[in-house]
């Protein structure tokens, strides 16, 4: 049976990560690849310097703040952001930083219908409407003793395993499946405003001409809160750099480079294991009696 395959759009026009399906994918010999990079380094070279306009746009917002004060009444917004500094506006795309070096598209999966620039209710539906899926396979491994042992696979890669101190039904463990944010999250950060969630949205509405898109607008205070610090992601230095890597450069065919690799599937792994210990009544008074 042939492995599914993705197909990858990834910048280059900066120092390259260790990224293996790259080299395995692509088709290209080095002295090809190098002169890939090099073409996207020369167009690089002739764009303008980052300039620290806001892309949050005032009048934009001010035309449909009664929409936006609707939209932030949902629950699950409230609980995503509850630690955060955060607004509803409207943004410009072409204003803003990527973070993420590559984009994952699936030849399966249907383009999204998108909404005209001035559909203000399809774009708010767009950009914070309905959840992600957590949909899995359940795969039970077998075992010798009696140890619950089992996976759940996923085609999202966001999927998680997340724990509410508090459930309404005592006999609920309080554990649920999250898909991530289905929020479009930007971001800003000493000056500058970055692409927290949404990267494909934003590509397909680029793409379509869209760049007003309503959002959650989060004030971050350190890279943590930014989420800029996976390995894979371009650097603080290369965000804050004279030209840091923008969500429209990935409309650049000469900033590119396109390539298929196999499909990956999110795996959580869940192993219950049985015991007796001694009984530590302090321990016992802190934690929650269910």
């Amino acid at each position: 049976m042939t492995a599914e395959k993705v197909d990858v759009l990834e910048l280059i026009a900066w120092d390259l990560d260790d990224y293996a399906y790259r080299d395995a994918s692509t088709g290209f010999s080095s002295a090809a690849l190098d002169s890939n990079v090099e073409q996207a380094r020369a167009r690089l070279s002739q764009l303008q310097h980052y300039a620290n306009n806001s892309a949050l746009l005032e009048q934009e917002t001010r035309n449909i703040q009664q929409l936006l004060t609707a939209a932030a009444t949902d629950e699950d917004m409230q609980r995503e952001y509850e630690r955060l500094n955060w607004t509803l506006g409207v943004v410009d795309l072409r204003c803003l930083i990527a973070f993420q070096r590559r984009l994952i598209f699936s030849p399966v999966q249907e383009k999204p219908l998108l909404p005209k620039q001035d559909d203000w209710l399809g774009l708010i539906s767009l950009s914070v409407g309905s959840r992600r899926s957590t949909r899995h396979e359940l795969v039970h491994h077998h075992s010798e003793s009696d140890r619950l042992d089992m996976s759940l696979h996923s085609s999202n890669p966001d999927l998680q395993l997340k724990f509410h101190p508090k459930t309404k039904d005592r006999d609920l463990l309080p554990f649920s499946l999250y898909g991530g944010s289905p929020f479009f999250e930007v971001a800003e950060f000493r000056g500058r405003w970055f692409l927290r969630d949404g990267y494909h949205r934003a590509y397909h509405l680029l793409q379509a001409g869209v760049h007003r898109l309503p959002a959650v607008v989060i004030y971050v205070r350190s890279i943590e809160e930014l989420g800029a610090t996976e390995p894979w992601f371009f650097s603080e230095q290369q965000l804050f750099s004279d030209r840091p890597p923008k969500v429209t450069d990935f409309l650049e065919d000469s900033m590119t480079l396109r390539y298929e690799r196999t499909a990956l599937r999110k795996v959580l792994r869940i192993r219950v294991e049985e015991s007796l210990e001694p009984l530590d009544e302090i321990e016992e008074r802190q934690g929650e009696t269910r």
